[in-house]
């Protein structure tokens, strides 16, 4: 059969193929094809096959290529939702990319962590030590704040708590985002920055612990730190990757590495500032709620021990690390 013949024979039934696909690919993404696409999609590879044992011109086979190649594109694209996307993240890839990097979150946590475990050890037994650190007006100002339960300073109205929340994503993000960029100082700016917050967390939560305050103290921090805490540190260990990748670029040039690694630890810090948020609304709403001391620390420890299960176990079934790319 002559390839005019050929083609004369098939051409309205490219023509239908053709409309079709151009209606699904002008629709918004995830848009399912009609029931009949598959059988015109499998008869258009059927016609290359033919065009192509034929030996019909090179013109004809690559147009009927390209219709293919779309169509396949379209029939076997994933079906992931964009919230399917975000559930696949948080239950598989954000706890793996954490445990990718336990080398680097080990450091940064001895970073935040060591400094409040040894100012505790310190002030216990020189409390004056606390005016090393801090201000007497810092000082005098927390102790005024926690002299009393945290709920019974609260008016109880919903603005109230609005207006804390919007304080405390504000005041969490900015921390999150500084000891990120820090990053970008070869890794030593996230470093000194997690030593800042734990020098400053530990003097304060050792002196007030030490002056009696520390049931309302406690109580209060408990809960949001299980979040804020951790996302802190993974905030450092974004910027250390950046950091890095900056300093060991390997054969890659410095600006390549630092595209590589800024990937990677952008998608860290989505996790970082959900953890955020979710911390924020915890202690606006939560933390300096009039619900028993008792509870608080229970749902406190039921809030760690959450986190800490969330990072080392979720996700393992996947066996795979995203890339960030």
């Amino acid at each position: 059969m002559k390839q005019a013949r050929f083609v004369a024979d098939r051409e309205v039934h490219w023509e239908r193929y053709r409309q079709q696909l151009q209606r699904l690919q002008s629709r918004r993404r995830g848009a399912t094809p009609p029931a009949n696409f598959p059988a015109q999609y499998r008869r258009l590879c059927n016609d290359l096959a033919v065009a192509v044992s034929r030996g019909y011109s090179l013109a004809l086979i690559q147009q009927l290529q390209s219709w293919i190649h779309a169509g396949h594109a379209l029939l076997y694209r994933p079906q992931t939702t964009v919230s399917g996307h975000i559930a696949a993240f948080f239950s598989h890839g954000f706890p793996s990319m954490v445990r990718a990097e336990w080398r680097l979150v080990a450091l940064c946590s001895v970073l935040l962590f060591g400094p409040i475990i040894w100012l505790f050890w310190h002030i216990g037994s020189t409390p004056e030590f606390v005016y090393r650190v801090l201000s007497p007006e810092m000082v005098a100002q927390y102790e005024q704040m926690y002299a009393r339960d945290p709920g019974t300073g609260r008016d109880g109205r919903a603005e109230s708590e609005v207006l804390m929340f919007a304080f405390y994503i504000m005041n969490n993000v900015g921390v999150a985002l500084r000891t990120f960029a820090g990053g970008l100082l070869f890794g030593v700016g996230s470093g000194l920055i997690l030593l800042l917050n734990g020098v400053m967390i530990g003097a304060v939560a050792a002196h007030l612990s030490f002056e009696g305050l520390h049931e309302n103290f406690w109580s209060f921090v408990i809960g949001h730190g299980a979040l804020e805490l951790p996302a802190i540190v993974l905030a450092g260990v974004a910027g250390a990757r950046m950091g890095l990748n900056l300093l060991l670029p390997g054969r890659l040039s410095r600006l390549a590495a630092l595209r590589q690694g800024a990937g990677q630890a952008v998608r860290l810090l989505y996790g970082v500032m959900v953890m955020l948020l979710l911390a924020a609304g915890l202690e606006a709403f939560w933390s300096a709620s009039t619900a028993p001391v008792m509870v608080k620390y229970l749902v406190g420890g039921a809030l760690w021990l959450g986190v800490i299960a969330y990072f080392l176990l979720a996700g393992r079934r996947t066996g795979r690390v995203p890339d960030g790319r």
